[in-house]
């Protein structure tokens, strides 16, 4: 394994480190969305706390003004480091790609000075160790940008149904007020 970081050459520490900082996204991402989820689960209920909460509302504006920012800060909660995620797999590949020419300048310039000749081992050599670092960065945008995606879709179902579960439960304190009225 050694063996495999020193091959990847200067770029090793950054990707690690951004491999890293990917890892901490991704899971402080599952935890808010498994909580955002089991969150969801229990207001779906007429006497859960959302409910209650929102029931302690008695105006309708004041409710749907209440109901609107609980929504934003929800949305916002479970947002929170996408774009970092998707960012650290665009940029990734790119570093690896940074390492790869860094190795390949190296090659070159030790090619440039042997004084024998130039075979395809001593090509093959430099290259396979230069490829090292284009392939940690591929390593890790990939699961980073896939991820990027699936939680994406997450949060749109999730804003998709809490969206309607709270219009819901709004609706049947309008509905209720106007047949006790």
């Amino acid at each position: 394994m050694q063996d495999v970081f020193s091959a990847v050459g200067i770029m090793a520490w950054p990707l690690f480190g951004v491999s890293i900082l990917a890892l901490a996204i991704v899971l402080d991402r599952v935890t808010a969305f498994i909580y955002g989820w089991s969150h969801l689960q229990k207001m779906n209920h007429p006497d859960s706390d959302f409910s209650q909460r929102l029931q302690k509302k008695l105006q309708p504006d004041q409710r749907q003004q209440w109901c609107q920012l609980y929504l934003q800060d929800s949305f916002a909660n479970w947002r929170k480091r996408l774009n970092i995620l998707a960012l650290l797999g665009s940029l990734s590949p790119l570093m690896g790609l940074l390492g790869t020419v860094w190795g390949l300048v190296l090659m070159f310039r030790k090619i440039a000075q042997t004084q024998q000749a130039v075979t395809p081992a001593l090509l093959a050599d430099g290259l396979w160790e230069a490829m090292y670092s284009t392939m940690a960065g591929l390593i890790i945008a990939i699961p980073c940008l896939l991820l990027s995606g699936i939680f994406n879709a997450l949060l749109e179902r999730l804003q998709t149904d809490m969206t309607r579960i709270i219009n819901h439960l709004n609706y049947q304190l309008c509905f209720d007020e106007a047949a006790n009225a």
